[in-house]
């Protein structure tokens, strides 16, 4: 005889998985009545909104009023703004991966898509967490830390062909990439961004 699931057993399997993200992210969501809105899509919110306004400039009103939801929901699912962020960092990177095959071709791939006019917002939210390391917590700054040196690693890894110097190399090229998102976030036009980027491939020796 095939086991049937209580009623409510599915509902409560799915919030599960929803609310995992957010505890990988170190969220900690807290007990009380059950959510009444997707996790997920509050996370997206929470991703546009801090990549638009930047971290010191958000406040957990503007988290709130982007989810439509309620201050007590908000603290149940991701405990402060701090792990709203994580959560959200999280949830960037992971709609953002790194090519699986690692080549030059994949480097020159990369800028080409940073210095795309059509991308909006402009930037990047792991550069702008960055630049405002100083005002994260501290598994924050270690999220960052990690996120950024992984695309610097997966540079090397495309260059790994010219030895010692694939490392200096790649540290160059994941400079430019963080210099690009940042003159982007300045408002510089694409062109401007297009010289950045065709300087840093030729200096990399990247055709």
């Amino acid at each position: 005889m095939t086991a049937r699931r209580a009623p409510g057993a599915a509902a409560t399997a799915r919030g599960s998985r929803a609310a995992a993200t957010a505890r990988r992210a170190g969220a900690r969501p807290r007990p009380g009545r059950p959510r009444a809105f997707a996790l997920e899509r509050a996370t997206d919110r929470a991703v546009d909104v801090f990549w638009r306004r930047g971290y010191a400039a958000t406040s957990v009103r503007d988290l709130c009023r982007a989810m439509g939801i309620e201050s007590g929901s908000f603290y149940a699912a991701f405990g402060d703004k701090a792990g709203c962020f994580r959560a959200a960092l999280a949830r960037y990177l992971a709609t953002q991966p790194l090519p699986r095959a690692p080549a030059p071709a994949a480097i020159r791939a990369w800028f080409d898509v940073i210095v795309d006019p059509a991308r909006t917002p402009r930037g990047c939210l792991l550069v702008d967490a960055a630049v405002e390391a100083p005002l994260l917590d501290r598994r924050g700054r270690a999220a960052v830390r990690t996120a950024v040196a992984a695309l610097e690693d997966f540079f090397a890894r495309c260059l790994a062909g010219r030895g010692r110097r694939a490392r200096g190399d790649a540290a160059l090229l994941a400079a430019a990439v963080t210099a690009i998102h940042v003159l982007a976030r300045a408002g510089l036009p694409a062109a401007r961004l297009r010289a950045v980027a065709d300087r840093a491939l030729a200096a990399a020796c990247i055709s």
